[in-house]
């Protein structure tokens, strides 16, 4: 079996909000890579739904993307990003360089 994901995966464990229509409700980003989440969340979800995530960074700055569910085990699920500015793709890069240099900084 392939190894199916692009970009290696950072924990977060960031508060957030998944958004659907006009329903909102919070959730919790587990991790995240270049193109995508893992999210827990209560809301119910299936492969293939679209939603969309704010997530809270620090300072009072957000980080707004669009989703689409690719794997579901309740109360998680992956998603893959679907859309994002290039504003919070540059917010999303500073967070996964943040973390590797956090890592070699502790060794």
């Amino acid at each position: 079996m392939g190894f199916k994901r692009k970009g290696s995966r950072v924990e977060l464990s960031r508060a957030g909000r998944l958004q659907r229509g006009s329903l909102s409700v919070p959730c919790k980003v587990v991790d995240v890579s270049e193109t995508g989440v893992k999210i827990e969340s209560r809301l119910f979800v299936k492969s293939g739904d679209t939603l969309q995530l704010v997530l809270d960074l620090e300072q009072g700055r957000t980080l707004t993307c669009g989703l689409q569910v690719v794997h579901v085990r309740s109360p998680k699920f992956g998603a893959t990003i679907t859309a994002i500015s290039l504003e919070d793709r540059e917010r999303l890069a500073h967070i996964l360089d943040d973390h590797v240099q956090n890592s070699f900084s502790r060794r």
